[in-house]
């Protein structure tokens, strides 16, 4: 009879942790899966002897901090994209030692702090996946036309959920003449999850339902209109580069893109160890986005390839 009486206390106890918990990632969870805080930008291009100018881009009623940096020859003009709950100058990304490598490669870059980040405009201090954040990027390429308007191929690249908002920029009529996608955030409910893991250490699976409900609450880009669903009907050359552990933008659906779209050139970044000093600091976020700061060489020569053959292909090469 204890035993039994134990056995039933038991289970009443799971149910009620399995409820509490169902219970918080459908009322609780949500916003805080979204939330973001903007972390100044504090350094600038001069770190890395490039020529600059401070830049402000409308897009709507914001105004949006940025740079332009102009190569002395260039052969193509280039959008730079930055991720999520990062800015202009992420050490993940190694955007500084990034844009010096485009400018070496006679490349002009123009970028910014999209809304909610870096010294751009908070609005409502939430993540939307790209599908709020895309005006940013048109509005930089109407910055750019304005400005320093040309007939050299213009590229867009997008960094984790900065690749989500370029494809969402392209879906909704920006032109470009081709995409570089680092890490990108191609099925929102996987990456939440996985980053609700990261940074709480709970098993991944357990956000299944908080991903989920901030998926339908906040109308965040999923199923058909995800950016992997979106980027498989894209007409234009596609470089991705793609780190095959990477924890929170994963490898199967980079790859399921390039076996779908025959624009895209699916580069494998070489191998990264957990150990190396390219990633201090990183934690968690391993090796998330880490293709420049870990493997330079390899991301120049990939992206240098790439770009002449953009170039080649141009009308007015």
């Amino acid at each position: 009879m204890a035993s039994t009486r134990a056995i039933r206390t038991t289970l009443w106890t799971l149910l009620g942790l399995i409820l509490a918990w169902v219970l918080l990632s459908i009322f609780w969870a949500p916003p805080h899966l979204i939330a973001t805080t903007p972390y100044p930008v504090d350094k600038t291009p001069a770190t890395r002897n490039l020529n600059y100018q401070d830049i402000t881009i409308p897009s709507g009623d914001l105004q949006l901090e940025g740079w332009w940096i102009p190569a002395s020859q260039p052969v193509a003009d280039l959008i730079f994209v930055h991720g999520a709950g990062s800015n202009r100058i992420s050490q993940y990304i190694g955007s500084l030692d990034f844009y010096r490598t485009l400018h070496e490669l006679n490349i002009s870059v123009v970028t910014m702090d999209i809304r909610n980040h870096g010294n751009s405009p908070v609005t409502d201090g939430t993540l939307r996946m790209g599908l709020a954040e895309w005006p940013d990027v048109v509005a930089t390429a109407q910055w750019l036309d304005q400005h320093h308007p040309s007939d050299r191929p213009r590229i867009l690249l997008g960094a984790s959920m900065g690749g989500s908002t370029v494809i969402h920029a392209m879906k909704n009529g920006l032109q470009a003449d081709a995409l570089i996608l680092l890490d990108p955030l191609l099925d929102v409910l996987d990456s939440m999850m996985e980053g609700g893991q990261i940074e709480t250490g709970i098993p991944a699976p357990l956000f299944a339902v908080a991903a989920r409900a901030a998926i339908h609450q906040y109308g965040l880009p999923h199923g058909k209109t995800s950016p992997l669903a979106m980027a498989k009907t894209l007409d234009l050359p596609i470089l991705l580069m793609q780190d095959w552990d990477d924890p929170v933008t994963r490898s199967p659906f980079a790859v399921e893109l390039a076996n779908t779209n025959p624009s895209v050139t699916l580069a494998r970044v070489p191998a990264i160890s957990v150990e190396e000093p390219c990633l201090d600091g990183k934690e968690e976020w391993g090796t998330h986005v880490a293709a420049h700061p870990c493997r330079p060489d390899w991301t120049r020569e990939t992206v240098a390839a790439f770009v002449e053959s953009v170039v080649n292909q141009a009308p007015n090469s």
